[in-house]
């Protein structure tokens, strides 16, 4: 070809919308990866103690449960994107890693509703300087990055053997721009290789039900499963898929022999490059797939599962799906779950629209029920683990995301008139939303309080010395709390010097007949300040909304009182005024 052709052609390509599309989430991704604090992702803590761990070793581990460790149930994962990652950080200092992610006592995991603590661990600052485990933690989210984009470009190529590229375009959008899909590929997390490399498995699927058996492609899908299968256990969800697509290709084509050269070959590489960590679980724990090692590791359910069950947790399943974010407990505005909601219902029934009127065409019904196969099995895998295991997270459907996705736009572009208008519609206004995410909602709970000079003048001035620290002023807004209302308080601490140790405040509701009725347990700034690393003289404000036990009885003048006191040791910080003299109870605040 030319060297003008090449060029013109190179210039095309960089114009596509698929090369926009991966620019403008590449971008993102590193937004994302800026917003959230080392270890503050789902599961990132447990996931890069596990790629510490062999890069130190060398070795996988032997769960035992009951045993603590940095790498708490993912231990029990299929080991190839660890093995990768301890690769890509054994020349990296780590020597600091204890003290990045040394543990908040009082966080918030797993709860939406919290208004403090939503970090796992204490934090100098939210954006350390970019070296030793930071610098490691920071290169294995750039790599989960890189197949954030494998798995965008196989949502597009799947989508693609399914209609025209107004169609491909959303289906890529909905996966580039899913708020949580950005979310995990910017962390340190398994499941993006394992979405990647089911991503190609589906796209290849695809494009052998459109051509036929050929030696080159049953040898690029059986690497590709053997693979998957080593990097989560959702890989295996694929195998039967891929085995009926193969079937009936063979009735359609009359090729036995292309069937029975892709089982020899995905039997036979699975064998070689996956069997050995499957083999490794039969001796270690007595099971093939560990997932029985791996519930007593991360914690039984401990009441039955059943099918009311799974209808109260599905809200947070879905809502998980498309953005509920650092330790499962940070959710954007609701109108966006709704939005989703709508556009998944429409979807559904387009869908089904679609189904009906292309059920003349045997080979498109085959493509699109394969899909909705795919999901189906997946999502029935990921009802049996949480049946065992507290895991109702929509994302771990993010494996099936090459289904899902193009099955999504298939829905939704079938009540369109205008498609590709719809698709370019749809497609931008989800990325601006996926922009506004990290600014609005990711990192403002991780940013600490700033120091102030002076108490404002709407706050009431009382004095309390503890040890380092003074309370200077509080404010509580005068009016009835009834049981179960939030009490909101914020107190104004002035740092007398720097604490050698890192301190935790209580605040307790105390009715009139001095009975406790709320109580918050926190470090200051709610979680984010350490007395060890504030500043000396600054004053600090501290909001904190106290919940009143929904069984408190009786009316009654209620106070607020604090104090300090040191976790590891429940030694607490005793209390005097300005003159030295102890403060009897600590220090009591009341409603004007």
């Amino acid at each position: 070809m030319p060297a003008a052709d090449n060029k013109r052609a190179l210039a095309a390509h960089l114009r596509s919308p698929l090369t926009a599309l991966l620019a403008a989430f590449v971008t993102l991704a590193l937004i994302y990866a800026w917003a959230t604090p080392p270890f503050e992702a789902s599961d990132e803590l447990w996931h890069f103690g596990m790629v510490d761990h062999i890069a130190a070793t060398g070795e996988l581990p032997v769960q035992v449960p009951g045993v603590i460790t940095p790498y708490r149930q993912e231990g029990s994962q299929p080991p190839l994107y660890y093995l990768i990652s301890a690769v890509l950080i054994a020349p990296i200092d780590r020597s600091d890693l204890d003290a990045l992610r040394q543990p908040n006592p009082h966080a918030k995991a797993g709860i939406p509703g919290a208004l403090d603590n939503k970090n796992l661990v204490l934090h100098a600052t939210p954006h350390p300087p970019i070296e030793r485990t930071a610098l490691a933690v920071y290169l294995l989210r750039g790599f989960s990055i890189l197949l954030g984009c494998v798995t965008i470009v196989a949502v597009y190529g799947a989508a693609r053997q399914l209609g025209p590229p107004s169609l491909a375009l959303l289906a890529a959008g909905l996966t580039a721009f899913n708020p949580m899909f950005i979310f995990i590929a910017a962390s340190v997390n398994n499941d993006n290789l394992v979405t990647a490399l089911n991503s190609l498995i589906i796209w290849q699927m695809l494009l052998m039900l459109r051509d036929g058996f050929t030696t080159r492609r049953s040898i690029l899908i059986a690497v590709l499963i053997a693979l998957a299968t080593l990097s989560k256990l959702s890989g295996l969800v694929l195998v039967p898929v891929v085995a009926l697509a193969a079937l009936w290709i063979a009735r359609r084509d009359r090729s036995l022999r292309g069937l029975i050269i892709l089982g020899v070959l995905m039997a036979g590489i699975w064998a070689l490059g996956a069997g050995g960590w499957y083999l490794r679980n039969l001796t270690l724990y007595g099971e093939l797939f560990g997932t029985a090692t791996m519930v007593a590791v991360a914690g039984p359910r401990l009441e039955p599962f059943g099918l009311a069950t799974l209808l109260s947790e599905f809200e947070g399943f879905r809502i998980a799906y498309w953005g509920l974010f650092g330790a499962v407990n940070l959710m954007t505005v609701e109108i966006f779950y709704r939005i989703m909601d709508a556009l998944t219902l429409l979807a559904l029934i387009g869908l089904l629209v679609y189904v009906w009127r292309q059920r003349a065409d045997q080979a498109q019904v085959v493509r699109v029920g394969l899909l909705g196969l795919t999901l189906l099995i997946g999502f029935a895998s990921v009802i049996a683990w949480t049946a065992q295991t507290y895991a109702s997270q929509g994302r771990l459907l993010f494996p099936f995301v090459a289904a899902t996705s193009p099955l999504l736009a298939l829905g939704v572009l079938q009540l369109s008139p205008a498609r590709q208008m719809v698709a370019r519609v749809g497609v931008g206004s989800l990325g601006a939303f996926s922009l506004i995410v990290p600014f609005a909602t990711i990192a403002p709970p991780y940013a600490p309080p700033p120091p102030r000079a002076l108490l404002p003048e709407t706050a009431n001035p009382v004095y309390a010395r503890f040890g380092d620290v003074a309370l200077i002023g509080y404010t509580i807004p005068e009016r009835r709390y009834e049981p179960g209302a939030m009490v909101p308080v914020t107190v104004y601490w002035q740092v007398i010097e720097r604490s050698e140790r890192d301190l935790s405040l209580y605040l307790h509701a105390i009715s009139g007949g001095a009975d406790e009725i709320g109580k918050i347990d926190s470090f200051p700034g709610g979680g984010r300040l350490r007395t060890s690393t504030w500043t000396p003289g600054a004053i600090y404000a501290d909001h904190y909304a106290i919940p009143l036990d929904s069984d408190a009885t009786g009316r009654s003048r209620l106070r607020v009182q604090v104090g300090w006191w040191h976790f590891p040791t429940e030694a607490l910080i005793p209390a005097v005024d300005a003159q030295g003299g102890p403060l009897v109870g600590q220090s009591h605040m009341k409603p004007q």
